[in-house]
């Protein structure tokens, strides 16, 4: 008999009541027999109690459990033929006895026995649920499909035996079926839903457009709840939450657990359409909320589409809330910084100025400070370094000094820029924030020059994104600064920018006038980028001229290691990376 049955069987047993247990002797010793393992022992006192009580099911059950490790699983046929004598309308003998004609493999007897049950049970689906388990515990899934489609024809019901014909279509790799057999237990009992979902979600990535189509071709709220729960599950989320509007019911109170159900799956994701799909569907909560609760789902919404960058839906959810007397007070204050995030981010900083100013005596100062370096940061973004340098000025947090940092060296102010990145400190901000503090300085700190309003210049322009521009200006900087104060530092950067811009030419120019002897520093990582850019032309030769050029004159670099991998790939001798 199959060990997996096991746990069935001991999930019957807790089921009886104590009671039982106390005013049983022989099963109270059976039973202390069998928790000791020893299942011989137990195995003969639950005989002894079924041969006064064969139809007794806890004893029947324990004497199944014991045989099990005994490997005697053929020894229980005697008892329960007595069983089903004595009990001839009882399910769980009859359950047993499937098991035990499975295991010894009389699929004539498996066959009678539930066709017995069944006529004891001419409404039920467990005899042929039932059935189908022995068959699949005797590895015989056409057997189990007989038998469940045995039952959905005696019975008369499409969606009888749905969940187990589906999990049996899952196991035979088929989603198609699968997913239709899951429909049907789902409209039935909207319970499995988590399961079919949960499921269904495995199919590979080539069969999931074909699932899609197919529950498309539904109209019912439970297609509709499963195409959007899969989407995303799948990577979908704006998908899903298009899905699920047009078929909410009218009912509020279910229309709000259905989108509940979906906003716990969105939440889950990362990106900015999983954040829109959250705005869309929080949005839709609020429109079917009490107002009391509305006014707090539309600040949660209009957080929602900023994070994610549509400033469009954040307006329309903002509009009114932050003037609204009747919201909650702390609603009001969050609608109205939000809505200040959302100025910066569409530009108009004078507006967000005007509003931040209005906010500042209902905001904390950790609050006031963000929101200030955030204009800041428009400020410089939009050329005004003047307006951005007097935001951030009162600013003395480490995140104030980085930020100020970056406005005097965009400003060409190099040795006022040095100072306050080093006092900001290595900790400042993000990673990516530290990161690009920790390149100015190496960029800065070689250059013997308190001010360069052309460097500053150039490095607004990268700030701003426009690259080509950057370029132009770092290149013309670079040639008036001789190569160990800077130019070699410079250089290279306009070298690495052209090539992430798709340059080829210009970057193998500029990386040459970075790989010098002057500027021992900065040439192994000139000479390791222009090998990149060479193996990417195809040029593999002269990237192994580099290469070992950088590895004999600079071994001490730390790049050294680097290089050699470069030089494995540049030779063929590993994929290339």
């Amino acid at each position: 008999m199959c060990l997996r049955l096991v746990p069935a069987i001991w999930s019957v047993l807790l089921l009886l009541p104590v009671p039982v247990w106390s005013q049983q002797p022989g099963m109270t010793r059976a039973f202390d027999l069998e928790r000791r393992g020893d299942y011989a022992g137990a195995a003969a006192a639950y005989r002894a109690v079924l041969t006064n009580r064969p139809a007794d099911v806890s004893a029947l059950l324990g004497l199944e459990r014991s045989l099990l490790p005994l490997n005697q699983g053929a020894d229980i046929l005697p008892a329960v033929r007595a069983a089903l004598e004595a009990a001839p309308s009882s399910s769980a003998v009859y359950g047993v006895a499937l098991r035990a004609w499975a295991a010894t493999d009389q699929s004539d007897s498996v066959r009678a026995t539930a066709e017995r049950w069944a006529r004891s049970a001419p409404t039920e689906e467990a005899p042929y649920r039932e059935w189908g388990a022995a068959e699949l515990g005797r590895q015989n899934r056409a057997g189990a499909r007989a038998a469940y489609l045995r039952g959905r024809e005696r019975l008369g019901r499409p969606d009888a035996m749905a969940a187990e014909m589906a999990q049996l279509s899952l196991s035979e790799g088929d989603y198609t079926v699968a997913l239709r057999e899951w429909l049907l237990a789902v409209r039935r009992l909207p319970g499995y839903r988590a399961t079919a979902v949960a499921t269904v979600s495995q199919a590979p990535p080539p069969a999931r457009d074909h699932l899609l189509r197919l529950l498309g071709g539904e109209t019912d709220l439970v297609s509709r709840r499963i195409e959007a729960d899969l989407r995303a599950h799948w990577g979908d989320p704006l998908g899903a939450a298009r899905t699920l509007a047009p078929a909410l019911p009218a009912d509020r109170v279910q229309a709000i657990a259905v989108l509940r159900s979906l906003l716990d799956q969105l939440k889950m994701l990362r990106g900015s359409e999983a954040k829109q799909a959250q705005g869309l569907v929080l949005e839709a909560l609020a429109e079917r909320s009490p107002e009391a609760q509305a006014s707090r789902l539309r600040l949660e919404a209009a957080q929602a589409y900023t994070a994610s960058g549509d400033r469009a839906g954040a307006r329309r959810m903002l509009a009114g809330l932050t003037d609204d007397q009747a919201a909650p007070s702390s609603v009001a204050s969050d609608a109205a910084t939000t809505l200040v995030s959302v100025l910066i981010s569409e530009g108009k900083l004078d507006q967000a100025a005007e509003r931040l100013g209005q906010l500042q005596p209902k905001l904390s100062a950790d609050e006031y400070d963000h929101l200030r370096r955030g204009l800041a940061l428009g400020w410089m973004r939009s050329g005004d370094l003047v307006r951005a340098d007097s935001a951030i000025a009162p600013d003395s947090s480490v995140e104030g000094l980085a930020l100020s940092g970056r406005i005097r060296l965009y400003r060409g102010d190099v040795r006022g820029a040095v100072d306050l990145f080093k006092a900001a400190g290595p900790y400042a901000g993000d990673r990516s924030e530290a990161t690009l503090r920790t390149a100015f300085l190496a960029l800065l700190q070689p250059l013997e020059r308190d001010s360069l309003p052309e460097l500053g210049s150039a490095l607004l322009q990268l700030e701003r994104g426009d690259t080509a521009d950057a370029i132009g200006k770092l290149e013309r900087v670079a040639a008036h600064l001789p190569a160990r104060q800077g130019g070699a530092e410079l250089h290279l950067l306009a070298g690495r920018l052209s090539a992430a811009s798709g340059k080829p030419a210009d970057a193998e120019r500029l990386l040459r006038a970075a790989a010098v002897k002057e500027a021992p520093v900065t040439a192994p990582a000139a000479n390791l980028a222009l090998a990149d850019v060479l193996i990417s032309a195809r040029r593999e030769a002269e990237a192994v001229q580099v290469l070992e050029h950088l590895i004999l004159d600079y071994p001490q670099s730390a790049l050294v290691p680097q290089a050699r991998r470069k030089l494995d790939e540049a030779r063929g001798a590993v994929p290339r990376t």
